[in-house]
């Protein structure tokens, strides 16, 4: 018989390179969950293979799988390179140790994935901060913005805003946060998670954040030392977790609520960070609980979470904000050690009655052991059914 017509054997079948055989978009979605170095490194594997990396839309450089600053720059060159201005849906590098990118070669990454028309950048830089040029941030394409290590400016945001018009989310983790104002129609979700910063960063007459931003869902604020948020439109937020920093608190502008800004909210956590400081829970009860007092029905809050500076005192302010969430399902508290050992007044009863929480499920409290307060809160809350 020729072997024309002979049946392929078992062991010939089961040692058949199927994966190769796939069509280019499938072998292009399996290489998307790889990094880029490993990617390149299927070029060996066979004919097939040569230049199937070269048309990836998902591009993720890792700088930990370098030993050295040349031979990451060498490989970002020749893989640009090679790759050309293809389309992309994602492009990331993110560097470690001694592997970084100078602010010069990081900003002409950027351009490249931006010429590339790519809808996801993600930037992490762990161990210097970077100044990348805002002129390159100019695209119809860009959604999704991730950025980690970097300087964040005026000039910054307003040329991101305004180059990028399709931008619907940003997300700023670590980074030095000097931008006074974040006003964008199109901004879905916004994080902003600032690194620790010395003092003297920052002018005396530096502006308190303001953020207008009428399509908003998310918003997350953490760590933001001398900026006060100042919710101007954000009427859309479903979700908030808000966490002020003492600094914040003392240049808090008495015409901005922040508790009233997020009034459609479903989901909301306002916290305080554990601090040692024995006047810090006061300056943050102080400035949330008259927020309290001018804010209108949660109408739409279904899960609370709040810190410390909610229980101060006689509870006045949890207590308030449970009248005024109708349909309230969960309430957490999260206590730190500030106030654990601290004695309370004793709470106003006949206030705490007039709460009707029906719709409540769950109470939850997360303290220290021996937190004086938890049995108070227990005892001072009433749940009408």
């Amino acid at each position: 018989m020729s072997n024309k017509h002979r049946r392929t054997t078992a062991l010939e079948a089961s040692t058949c390179d199927v994966i190769s055989s796939l069509p280019d978009e499938l072998l292009h979605h399996i290489l998307s969950f790889t990094t880029a170095r490993e990617a390149v490194q299927t070029c060996v594997l066979s004919m097939r293979w040569l230049h199937v990396w070269q048309l990836l839309r998902r591009l993720s450089i890792e700088g930990h799988e370098f030993t050295s600053k040349i031979g990451f720059m060498e490989f970002m060159d020749n893989l640009l390179l090679r790759c050309g201005c293809i389309p992309l849906d994602s492009f990331r590098w993110a560097t470690t140790g001694s592997v970084y990118l100078n602010d010069d070669r990081a900003s002409l990454c950027v351009s490249y994935a931006l010429c590339c028309n790519v809808h996801e950048l993600e930037i992490v830089e762990h161990h210097h901060l970077l100044n990348l040029d805002h002129s390159y941030f100019t695209s119809a394409h860009l959604r999704i913005l991730n950025l980690s290590g970097v300087s964040i400016t005026d000039i910054f945001i307003e040329r991101l805003f305004s180059g990028c018009p399709a931008l619907e989310d940003l997300v700023m983790v670590d980074c030095h946060v000097l931008a006074a104002k974040f006003s964008s129609t199109t901004l879905k979700n916004l994080n902003i998670t600032s690194r620790s910063l010395n003092v003297y960063d920052y002018d005396d007459d530096f502006e308190d954040l303001v953020i207008d931003a009428p399509n908003l869902i998310s918003l997350h604020l953490e760590d933001l030392p001398f900026l006060a948020p100042c919710l101007v439109n954000v009427s859309s937020l479903v979700t908030a977790y808000i966490s002020l920093e003492e600094e914040s608190s003392s240049n808090f502008d008495a015409k901005y609520s922040i508790v009233g800004a997020l009034s459609n909210a479903t989901k909301l956590k306002l916290l305080s960070p554990v601090d040692n400081c024995d006047d810090y829970p006061s300056l943050l009860n102080k400035m949330l609980n008259r927020d309290l007092q001018r804010s209108q029905t949660l109408n739409n809050l279904k899960k609370l979470s709040v810190g410390d500076w909610c229980v101060d005192g006689d509870l006045h302010a949890l207590i308030h904000l449970l009248g005024c969430s109708p349909i309230i399902q969960k309430l957490t508290l999260c206590l730190g050690l500030i106030g654990a050992s601290v004695s309370h007044q004793g709470t106003d009863e006949s206030e705490a009655k007039k709460i009707n929480c029906k719709h409540l499920k769950k109470v939850k409290i997360t303290c220290v052991r021996g937190d004086t307060r938890v049995p108070n809160i227990v005892k001072g809350y009433t749940c009408q059914c």
